[in-house]
């Protein structure tokens, strides 16, 4: 366990442009937009799609682990969440890049001194779509919880799975002060606000 535990800390700073985008801009923006990154010479910039996907699958794999010991899972019934949930955050996943996509053309064209509505409104149609699309999933994800654990494992899986994010954050804000220490703050003159920082309230 102290192993998985250094892992996922080395892990945190690849992971910066990842989760920390995942849960503070869930419906769209890049990473340089969303996170005050501009991509700009001398300053830094998120990991490749590629590194991220690496080490988004290992840290999934850790999650697995922690959960089948956490609700004390078969392997039967670990493969079982481990389908459900890779199933759920593949979607997951796909939504927010067209999210993403869709909050770009929505900057482009609001740029327009007189921005045409016949542009917008399908842009906001798309958001709005997926922002459904993204609770039906919550809503998947928790039935079919209901096939696989019993309701003492529910209740403990949504604990985990609140203290795993906690944790991942925290890790996240760690790694992101240690960047910015070492780089000697932004370079632009301007403050650049860590995760979960700028709403003045606690994260969930």
């Amino acid at each position: 366990m102290k192993m998985i535990g250094m892992f996922v800390m080395a892990a945190a700073l690849t992971l910066t442009g990842t989760i920390a985008f995942a849960q503070h801009a869930p419906m769209g923006g890049s990473y340089e937009d969303e996170m005050g990154l501009d991509a700009q010479p001398g300053r830094w910039n998120p990991p490749s799609k590629e590194k991220r996907e690496e080490v988004r699958k290992k840290v999934e794999a850790i999650r697995i682990y922690r959960l089948t010991e956490a609700l004390k899972l078969d392997e039967k019934s670990s493969a079982q969440l481990a389908s459900l949930l890779g199933t759920i955050d593949l979607r997951r996943r796909e939504l927010m890049d067209q999210n993403m996509d869709a909050m770009k053309e929505l900057r482009a064209s609001l740029k327009s001194p007189h921005p045409s509505e016949s542009q917008l409104k399908p842009i906001l149609g798309r958001l709005e779509k997926n922002h459904r699309e993204m609770a039906d999933l919550k809503e998947k994800e928790l039935n079919g919880l209901k096939d696989i654990l019993t309701v003492e494992q529910r209740a403990r899986y949504l604990i985990f799975q609140r203290e795993f994010t906690r944790e991942m954050r925290g890790m996240i804000a760690g790694a992101w002060g240690n960047a910015q220490g070492a780089r000697g703050g932004s370079g632009s003159g301007r403050a650049v606000p860590g995760p979960g920082t700028g709403t003045g309230r606690p994260s969930q």
